[in-house]
């Protein structure tokens, strides 16, 4: 498949020295920094923005199997867990 593609043309001096400016400031390429700001603006205009989509009760799962779980404390008492000490609570 073969995709054509345009470029820009800026032909307002100011706008023009406002993505330098951007390009500049942030890192970018020209190129990087308009589509960066497109990218937040349209995020803006959109209902309620852009939501990340909301995982599935199988990829929550899949991910809290994912973490390696151990004991933490597991050779202190209930009561040293909770901060008393032989003298006492403990801070």
């Amino acid at each position: 498949m073969y995709t054509m593609y345009m470029a820009l043309h800026i032909t307002n001096p100011e706008v023009e020295q406002k993505v330098r400016n951007m390009a500049s400031i942030t890192g970018e390429s020209i190129t990087e920094a308009i589509g960066a700001a497109a990218d937040e603006r349209i995020a803006r205009a959109l209902p309620g923005g852009m939501k990340a989509p909301t995982p599935s009760v199988e990829e929550v799962q899949a991910l809290i199997r994912s973490f390696n779980l151990q004991p933490i404390n597991e050779d202190l008492t209930d009561d040293e867990i909770l901060g008393y000490g032989p003298e006492g609570f403990c801070e």
